[in-house]
């Protein structure tokens, strides 16, 4: 069985990282741009690309952003990313119970690894899809396929927000919500979800109490 984990929110607490990502980008490039918190808060989970369209960038723009973003995020990454409490311990568990540990995230693989390298967890995976490797981005399906076309078994899809479960609904695989960065468990069953733990340390549990 593999289980296949979104990024942000769900293995990294990145929050606060795409936060200040944002807040630089636009006070160098659109400063007149006005945003909300809640506006920082939906930006969290959509692919940069569809971020940047849905905030009126056109095709050119939206690359120069896209672009610019990921220099500040390099800039800003050891300051302000973080791992949520017993996550490296709750891999190295899953692991030697012999589950496969993998990756699926609306970024681009070489930012996906960086992170993981940053708090020292890329060792923990076996196979790591950013959105730079699909046509489609999620809550698309082609990424979930796509990991068990890889690894030739069936995937369960854990992450953090409704677009992760709306991509485990579409896949038909089992998707496990997980509140830690803030998602309600309404949001997230609404969404599609199977099951909704509070945080990833509650994974193990949840998976003997299932037996998969």
């Amino acid at each position: 069985m593999v289980l296949l984990f979104d990024l942000d929110g769900t293995i990294l607490d990145t929050y606060e990282l795409i936060r200040q990502n944002f807040i630089t980008l636009f006070k160098r490039f659109l400063p007149t741009y006005k945003y909300t918190e809640e506006d920082l808060r939906s930006f969290f989970g959509p692919s940069l690309r569809d971020t940047f369209k849905k905030i009126g960038c056109n095709d050119n723009e939206v690359e120069f952003m896209f672009k610019e973003y990921r220099k500040i995020s390099t800039s800003l990454q050891s300051q302000y990313l973080k791992c949520f409490p017993k996550t490296l311990e709750t891999l190295n568990e899953l692991k030697e119970k012999g589950y496969t540990l993998a990756i699926f995230s609306n970024k681009v693989h070489e930012a996906i690894e960086s992170g993981l390298k940053e708090k020292g967890l890329i060792n923990c995976f076996d196979y790591i899809l950013g959105v730079d490797e699909v046509t489609n981005p999620k809550p698309h399906p082609e990424g979930i396929f796509k990991a068990q076309k890889h690894f030739n078994d069936q995937c369960i899809y854990i992450g953090d927000g409704p677009c992760d479960m709306q991509t485990a609904h579409n896949a038909n695989v089992l998707g496990i919500g997980v509140m830690q960065s803030g998602t309600s468990k309404e949001a997230l069953l609404n969404s599609g979800a199977d099951y909704v733990i509070e945080n990833i340390s509650d994974i193990v549990q949840l998976l003997e109490e299932i037996h998969v």
